[in-house]
């Protein structure tokens, strides 16, 4: 789809991390400005501290004063000053190869790992937070994980009623690829027709994964580093 970064965003209280791609890093701001108000809007709280490394993309000093956010920012090659979001990065990106391993699929589909990873961290209990997963400190209730499965592995989905004859297939061969965000659906990758289609009319097979095997065009790049915010909210009794 065209993302050649990523931005991180943990949060200091849960560690609960949300993952942004984008196109540009001048989406960067933008970005950060829609989630601060995401925060205020579904938490009833506000950003109080923002760290971050000393990219240009994170000087938002007007937007910082009118909310009244603490801009930190780590020295130049000292990434240890903003640790947790680059031991993230790196948590991120091992279990992201490790899920495109597994599924025989090519680094096209980093786009998709990627989140899929975040989702698998948040939800398993980690010892920094007394055996509590990032999703159970921030929600208040541990993570419903029964729609999860296998990522990469085989499924059939429902073909359309509309597009199909009395003769043709019911179902088409696919790769599970994830969630779609607020959509209680999975994303697949159709063997059949090569698209990316949302469903929730499935039927998988977890521990099949179909060979995979695509040319990628030659003005692919891969993802290149990343950045990461990290950023500090008054601890509530609600999340």
């Amino acid at each position: 789809h065209g993302h050649r970064y990523f931005l991180t965003i943990v949060d200091d209280y849960s560690r609960f991390t949300w993952i942004h791609l984008m196109h540009t890093k001048a989406e960067t701001r933008q970005i950060v400005m829609n989630f601060c108000t995401y925060i205020e809007t579904q938490f009833e709280t506000k950003v109080k501290t923002i760290r971050s490394d000393n990219g240009p993309e994170f000087l938002m000093h007007d937007f910082y004063a009118l909310k009244g956010i603490i801009h930190q920012t780590s020295c130049i090659e000292t990434p240890k000053q903003n640790g947790i979001v680059e031991r993230k990065h790196q948590h991120l990106l091992n279990v992201s190869r490790a899920l495109l391993f597994q599924a025989n699929l090519p680094p096209s589909f980093w786009c998709y790992a990627l989140p899929h990873a975040a989702y698998l961290i948040n939800c398993i209990p980690t010892p920094f937070l007394h055996n509590m997963s990032p999703y159970e400190k921030l929600y208040g209730h541990p993570c419903d994980i029964s729609n999860l499965r296998v990522f990469g592995c085989l499924c059939y989905i429902n073909t359309l009623k509309s597009h199909r004859q009395k003769l043709d297939p019911r179902a088409h061969p696919c790769i599970f690829i994830g969630f779609k965000s607020h959509t209680k659906g999975y994303l697949v990758y159709d063997l059949h027709s090569h698209s990316i289609t949302c469903s929730r009319n499935i039927i998988f097979y977890e521990d099949h994964f179909p060979s995979f095997h695509e040319t990628l065009p030659s003005t692919f790049i891969p993802p290149c580093t990343s950045s990461g915010i990290f950023f500090r909210r008054p601890p509530r009794s609600n999340c």
